[in-house]
């Protein structure tokens, strides 16, 4: 039976949760067991206590293993933080042939040899000595002459050529997550590491969204993480060290109340827009280690969130838009992760990018079992890490369409026009 088991592993700042899967022979995944708790010792991706979040990863795989009565087994598990980094590079081979001047017939091996001559040209740079590749996501092929080949498999030609968006991960992080598991009890290999925005695109993102231009946006606790999508392929990964924690946070300090207090009125009485909420209403606040509590205006609670949200957003913004051409995100910004629950942020996210935005929970059509868990933002990365280890839509291929040289700034320009004439 543990031939077929997954075990996603969503480590994350403020929570731990693990899914236990068994795959079925319609190639579908069975939900067997969900594991849940707080998550401590690690911050932004990085292991901050190692004996506090190896706790805490048992205590998650104990329930999902005892949930599914199985034990968890072939991890699979995500990674995000400021130490990840991203190369475009090209690969290049030569098809072999075995008749002279006639071109080869192109394989999926010889896709694969291609992807890893690219993989393989970023990690010799000098500055990645002391990195891992995670992934390494095609945007589109050359077959001697002709450019932007969606799918080159089949096809024939004397040379391949292929774009490659490679990403690493610094090893110290990821020696330490590894480690972390170990002292839990478990093991996992070191190669069924998922990038969060990688994990995430599998379980939010339609084939129009990718195709389309989208952004993901995953805002968790601990970091804001960013995927640029265009014509079909992941452009841009940026992280932004805030998040859903230092709302709470500041919570905490402006209310004079415990961590624990900050994060559930945040959640039950917050909103990112102060002036959405009734200036007449108030609400009880817990007081620190049995000081007497308060009440406070739930505008106050508001006007501090909506302090932080729009601290946050500006960086965003301004880490992203020189990354992609606001004309040509059709599809807007596609929002997801556990901070994605707070009362009016996605108003605040439209009005910070002027771009339309969508709240996604997972795609929960693969699966079968007691699903309704999963049916929250909050869950979108452990059901994209089953996703990706189930191997559906498995490192993204070629870009889907061809919209000409977007490089050419005439281009641009004129569907510039086009699009504001329309609107």
């Amino acid at each position: 039976m543990k031939n077929n088991i997954i075990t996603a592993l969503d480590i994350g700042s403020t929570m731990v949760r693990s899914v236990i899967a068994k795959t079925l022979a319609n190639g579908r995944l069975e939900i067997m067991g969900i594991g849940e708790c707080p998550s401590e010792g690690i911050e932004r991706g990085i292991v901050k206590d190692i004996q506090a979040l190896s706790n805490q990863v048992r205590i998650s795989l104990e329930q999902a293993e005892t949930a599914a009565d199985t034990d968890a087994v072939n991890i699979y598990a995500n990674i995000t933080g400021e130490h990840i980094r991203t190369q475009l590079g090209d690969g290049r081979i030569a098809i072999p042939t075995e008749i002279p001047n006639e071109p080869g017939e192109i394989s999926i091996e010889h896709v694969e040899q291609v992807i890893n001559d690219a993989k393989n040209s970023v990690k010799i740079q000098k500055g990645f000595e002391r990195h891992k590749i995670l992934h390494g996501i095609p945007h589109d092929y050359i077959i001697d002459s002709q450019d932007d080949i969606r799918n080159p498999v089949n096809m024939n030609g004397f040379h391949l050529t292929a774009k490659v968006l490679t990403v690493l991960s610094e090893l110290t992080p990821l020696r330490n997550l590894t480690k972390c598991i170990e002292l839990s009890g478990y093991e996992m290999d070191q190669e069924n590491y998922v990038l969060s925005h990688v994990a995430l695109s599998h379980s939010v993102l339609s084939e129009d969204e990718r195709r389309l231009g989208a952004i993901l946006m995953d805002i968790g606790g601990g970091s804001c993480d960013i995927s640029i999508y265009n014509r079909g392929a992941l452009e841009k990964v940026l992280v932004i060290p805030m998040a859903g924690k230092a709302i709470t946070e500041d919570l905490a300090i402006g209310l004079k109340t415990t961590l624990a207090s900050a994060e559930y009125i945040k959640t039950q009485f917050g909103n990112a827009i102060a002036s959405d909420v009734d200036q007449t209403l108030e609400i009880e606040v817990e007081g620190i280690s049995g000081r007497a509590g308060t009440r406070r205006p739930q505008y106050l609670v508001s006007h501090v969130i909506q302090h932080r949200v729009e601290e946050m957003l500006a960086m965003c913004y301004n880490r992203s838009k020189d990354s992609y051409t606001p004309e040509l995100v059709t599809a807007g910004i596609i929002l997801t992760g556990g901070s994605a629950k707070l009362e009016g942020i996605s108003n605040s996210i439209t009005n910070a990018f002027n771009l339309q935005v969508k709240i996604a929970k997972p795609d929960l059509s693969k699966l079968e079992g007691s699903t309704s868990r999963l049916d929250d933002p909050a869950f979108a990365t452990a059901v994209g890490i089953l996703y990706y280890a189930m191997g559906f839509e498995h490192e993204p291929q070629a870009r889907s369409f061809n919209l000409g040289d977007l490089g050419n700034s005439k281009f641009v320009d004129k569907l510039k026009k086009i699009i504001k004439d329309f609107t």
